[in-house]
């Protein structure tokens, strides 16, 4: 048996006769809602939910009470109950049990007090771990069993009739034993344990269903329900907002304090006026951008989604949603909407721009791989890399920064505008000897030029420093250990600084030059430089003497012959003679004879024709004439090349011929003075030659 019951002091659920009536059997379009979660009766609203799910006063709406109830709801006339009839409630409710089904509660009211409230049973706050079997109810339509501890829905099916059910703020944890209930308009089960939305097939009359405060994680089983007005959904576990297909009555959906991050398929819903999304995890307009196409829905609510931190956001959702009336529980003005035009226009805009920067970073990486394959493949003899562009150039700061051999082309476009302010050049996955024809310009084209910078270049030679020269001034020089085996010799540095020792270098490889350095650089490499020139000849040493001081130069010696005052008999007095005026003429800051016989004279470099790969030359201009060009200079060299080595035989043989005379004279000499070891000789070897 059931202790004794207490007065009833919860919240009730004050709905008349007539209000439960008007549910009965009307058609769904003559039924309205009018606020979020709210139940619309007649022309009343049974404010049974709030906006964020959660429950509302315990107080009732003064017109909907009863004329015995106070604003509690609790009846103001004295409870009694007879004591021989078994447990009886405020409400006049009996409690009872069969002795044949002993733990299940039975439930029934006397005729006199069903008179009065004949369509409604409340059930609330009666500590009820069970559903009763509710006896003598066949026409009750209101059935309340908020705040007890049901975990499990069972013993309704008598209940043909019942069209509001209110189970929140139980134990439950499945949908079940509902299916009888085919009148069904209203199912409140709200905060109980309920993990999954399922057995609502015949429930094909539900109006309004309350499943906040669950713990449901996908949104399904639901298309059926054609008449379905109200959806409410906050306090769950929603990942995503999908699957409304066959909703075509909803007017208002609650999906707050979820976890959604995609919402889809609101815009199927013809009907849907109230949205409310507010405190999920909505990241993006992308996230949501079903609504846009939404044909009818007029109020939504985004707050507490990092999306709504955006500047941008709310522009964003008003120029979007053209109908939208209100947001965030803010009445949208026409003034918004103007500024959410403008605002949006700057924001595609600034979408194109950023479109337009992702698509040049994009073509500037494939551009640099392309770059880098084709560098690995002269390196490594073959061809690597695929159609496309192999070569890009950009400017960083005061920086002009070199890809690939294509690149330097931009060396010799006056399109360039900025050249005044470059102050270094980068040059990567650019072969060294293909950049040297360049350095003779790049003074004239670049101004302000301090430095150069050098990685992945194949620089593998001491000797091809030689040509850096031809820049005329530098402040610092890099060259990077990546790609330049030259860096793996313990004296480039220093051959570096005699070599240039005109530019006064400031630093290489960013480590600043002492004098010290200065000093044994000189005397490391300036026996290099005085071998150099006692091995060139004398028109080599003049060209290499710019033309004013070249004609200086030779108008010191033929003064000089003049006058007498030097007597030239072989080309070595002549050398030493234009050596020592080059000494005494030589200008402040221009690099000495010695240091400028060291040269460098790159091979031309002719890139194979192969797949993906296009032949250029080490010389700019047309690019059909690169490969002649290049054979005609090669062969201009190598005649160049082999003159000069035979006029330094002759050179050679000049020095030593008296020796050589002599030694012959005196040969001759030592062998007619044994003349009979002689005759012997010739004679042994005549036998030798007949034999």
């Amino acid at each position: 048996m059931y202790p004794k019951p207490r007065a009833f002091k919860g919240t009730r659920v004050p709905v008349t006769p007539n209000q439960v009536s008007s549910y009965d059997n009307s058609p769904s379009h003559t039924r309205k809602v009018h606020s979020v979660g709210a139940l619309a009766l007649s022309n009343r609203t049974y404010s049974n939910l709030s906006e964020d799910g959660a429950r509302p006063s315990s107080r009732a709406t003064p017109s909907l009470l009863q004329p015995n109830q106070n604003s509690n709801g609790v009846n103001n006339k004295k409870t009694t109950w007879n004591s021989n009839e078994g447990n009886v409630s405020s409400d006049k409710v009996i409690f009872t049990e069969s002795p044949s089904t002993p733990g299940i509660p039975i439930v029934y009211r006397l005729p006199e007090d069903k008179a009065v409230n004949p369509d409604r049973l409340n059930l609330d706050r009666r500590n009820l771990t069970t559903c009763p079997v509710i006896e003598g109810e066949e026409h009750v339509r209101l059935l309340n069993f908020q705040h007890n501890s049901i975990t499990r829905i069972q013993h309704l099916s008598t209940l043909r009739r019942l069209i509001f059910l209110d189970l929140y703020d139980n134990e439950i944890t499945e949908i079940s034993g509902i299916s009888s209930l085919t009148s069904l308009r209203v199912l409140m089960l709200g905060k109980n344990r309920i993990g999954k939305i399922e057995n609502l097939g015949t429930l094909m009359k539900l109006d309004v269903l309350d499943l906040h405060g669950n713990q449901i994680r996908e949104l399904e089983n639901l298309g059926h329900l054609s008449e379905l007005r109200v959806l409410n959904l906050a306090g769950n576990l929603l990942t995503k907002a999908c699957n409304f297909v066959g909703l075509n009555s909803l007017t208002e959906l609650n999906l707050r304090r979820n976890k959604i991050q995609y919402v889809g398929e609101l815009d199927q819903l013809p009907k849907l006026l109230r949205l409310f999304l507010s405190y999920n995890d909505i990241r993006s307009f992308d996230s949501i951008r079903c609504l846009g196409s939404s044909p009818s829905l007029q109020e939504l609510a985004l707050d507490g989604n990092p999306f709504t931190s955006e500047s941008s956001y709310k522009q964003i959702i008003i120029d979007q949603l053209l109908q939208l009336r209100q947001l965030d529980h803010q009445k949208v003005t026409e003034d918004e909407r103007r500024m959410a035009s403008i605002v949006i226009r700057k924001e595609e805009e600034r979408r194109r721009e950023s479109s337009k920067v992702e698509v040049l970073k994009e073509r500037r990486k494939v551009a640099i791989q392309n770059a880098e394959k084709e560098w690995e493949g002269t390196v490594s003899g073959g061809n690597t890399y695929d159609n496309g562009m192999a070569f890009y150039s950009e400017v960083d700061g005061e920086t002009l920064r070199l890809y690939g051999k294509g690149a330097l082309d931009i060396i010799d476009k006056n399109s360039f505008t900025n050249s005044s302010s470059i102050t270094q050049l980068y040059f990567k996955f650019i072969p060294y000897d293909v950049i040297v024809p360049y350095f003779s310009r790049l003074r004239v084209r670049f101004p302000s030029l301090q430095g150069l910078m050098f990685s992945f270049a194949s620089i593998s030679s001491l000797k091809q420093l030689n040509a850096l020269s031809a820049v005329r001034r530098l402040d610092y020089l890099n060259i990077s250990p990546e790609g330049n085996p030259v860096t793996n010799l313990s004296l480039w540095k220093y051959y570096i600084l005699y070599r240039l020792s005109h530019f006064h270098l400031r630093k290489i490889n960013d480590t600043d030059i002492s004098m010290s350095d200065v000093i044994l650089a000189e005397q490391l490499f300036s026996p290099l430089g005085e071998t150099a020139v006692s091995y060139s000849d004398v028109s080599v040493l003049l060209s290499l003497l710019p033309d004013v001081r070249r004609k200086q130069i030779l108008a010191c010696c033929e003064a000089a012959e003049q006058k007498k005052q030097v007597g030239i008999k072989t080309p070595e007095d002549r050398k030493k003679m234009i050596i020592t005026a080059e000494q005494k003429n030589r200008p402040t800051g221009m690099e000495s004879l010695h240091v400028s016989s060291l040269v460098y004279n790159p091979t031309p470099y002719i890139s194979r024709p192969g797949k993906g790969v296009k032949s250029s030359g080490s010389v700019p201009g047309s690019r059909s004439n690169d490969t002649l060009l290049a054979t005609t200079q090669i062969l201009v060299e190598e005649a160049v090349s082999g003159a000069i080595c035979r006029h330094q035989k002759l050179v050679a043989l000049d020095r030593i011929w008296e020796n050589v005379l002599k030694d012959a004279v005196r040969s001759a000499l030592n062998k007619f003075t044994d003349l009979h070891y002689t005759i012997d000789n010739a004679l042994e070897h005549l036998s030798n030659n007949s034999i």
